[in-house]
C-alpha cells in the first residue's frame, strides 16, 4: 500500500511539474550578432535567426575609467567605456572592458568584452554581451568588431 501511495505521489509531482513547464511556454533563445564599425557608423548584423533584424546608426562612447598595468613586461591600458548605439530600430547601451596595447608607429590594438546595460525599441528588455577586437590607426581612426549573444533578459 505504501509503495502504491509513493508511486501515485511521484506521478502527481511529475504531472504538476510538466503542467507548469508547458504553461510557461517556449523559452526564447539568444541570438548571435555582430556589431561592426564602418566609416558611416555601426552595422548590427544577426548571425543566427531570431527576433533581431539588421540595423545601422551612430556609436558614441563615454563615461570610462582608465588604469594601467604591466603584464609580462608589456604595458596595458584598461578602460571601461559605455557604448551607446543609436540605430533605426532603437538604442542599445553596453558597458565594455577593453585592454589596449600600443604598437610601434602610432597603432594600438585592443580586445575585451561588452555586456548590455539597457535598450529601447527593438533592444528593450535584452540581455547578453560578447567580445570585441579592434585597432586604432595612427590617424586616430578606429576599426572594431563586436560579436556575442543577445536575448530576452
Amino acid at each position: 500500500m505504501a509503495r502504491n501511495l509513493t508511486a501515485v505521489a511521484a506521478l502527481a509531482v511529475a504531472a504538476v511539474t510538466l503542467a507548469a513547464v508547458a504553461a510557461a511556454g517556449p523559452v526564447a533563445a539568444k541570438q548571435r550578432v555582430a556589431i561592426q564599425w564602418t566609416a558611416k557608423g555601426f552595422v548590427l548584423t544577426p548571425l543566427t535567426a531570431g527576433a533581431l533584424k539588421s540595423d545601422t546608426g551612430t556609436a558614441s562612447f563615454c563615461c570610462w575609467s582608465q588604469r594601467f598595468s604591466t603584464r609580462d613586461g608589456l604595458k596595458i591600458e584598461v578602460t571601461d567605456p559605455e557604448m551607446t548605439l543609436v540605430g533605426k530600430r532603437g538604442t542599445l547601451v553596453a558597458r565594455n572592458r577593453v585592454e589596449w596595447l600600443d604598437v610601434p608607429q602610432g597603432y594600438a590594438l585592443f580586445t575585451g568584452t561588452w555586456r548590455v546595460v539597457r535598450g529601447t525599441g527593438d533592444y528593450a528588455g535584452l540581455a547578453g554581451g560578447g567580445r570585441v577586437a579592434g585597432v586604432t590607426l595612427p590617424n586616430g581612426e578606429a576599426r572594431w568588431r563586436r560579436e556575442g549573444f543577445l536575448g530576452p533578459s
